[in-house]
């Protein structure tokens, strides 16, 4: 298909290439165009350098929204919303908020519960005392009866001895 230099080439037509015999070859751009630059900012793109060919495409502008609106409450609008009762295992019925009712006897318990275990520890501190106690004195008596032990065995290498170098001097 041949084109002129003043004919646009579309790019999405199979057969975009322009003939041997065209005088001034046509550039076809496939990219999207980049969007404009902010203020303060270059744009060192070179796509910005070309001039725009009639076939480039281009992005369709964004339309307008429409505001939100505010979410100014007015004084006089009710504060709170309509209560729903759900079941009790429903996550909406579990709320952080509690009375002060609650948070008394939770403080109760809670406080009981640390008593009982601290009690529990000084009665493990107590047994754990009486152990260290029975064992220092079971080391003790170990102690007594090994000096004793080795008494002995040096009063029988000693009578050995002598018994040894008397019957040498015979």
């Amino acid at each position: 298909m041949a084109s002129t230099p003043d004919q646009s080439v579309d790019p999405f037509q199979e057969s975009s290439i322009p003939s041997i015999n065209t005088a001034k070859p046509v550039e076809v751009n496939t990219t999207l165009p980049t969007p404009p630059a902010s203020k303060g900012t270059s744009n060192t793109s070179t796509d910005t350098d070309e001039p725009s060919s009639p076939g480039k495409l281009s992005r369709p502008r964004l339309t307008q929204r429409k505001s939100s609106g505010t979410m100014i409450i007015p004084r006089d609008a009710p504060t709170e919303a309509p209560s729903k009762d759900f079941p009790p295992d429903d996550a909406r019925a579990m709320s952080p908020r509690r009375s002060s009712e609650e948070t008394d006897k939770m403080l109760v318990n809670a406080r009981l519960s640390i008593e009982q275990r601290a009690l529990d520890m000084q009665s493990g501190l107590a047994a754990i005392a009486t152990q260290i106690e029975t064992v220092a004195k079971n080391c003790e008596s170990l102690d007594r009866q090994n000096q004793a032990l080795q008494d002995a065995i040096g009063d029988m290498t000693r009578s050995l001895s002598r018994e040894s170098l008397s019957s040498k001097k015979k």
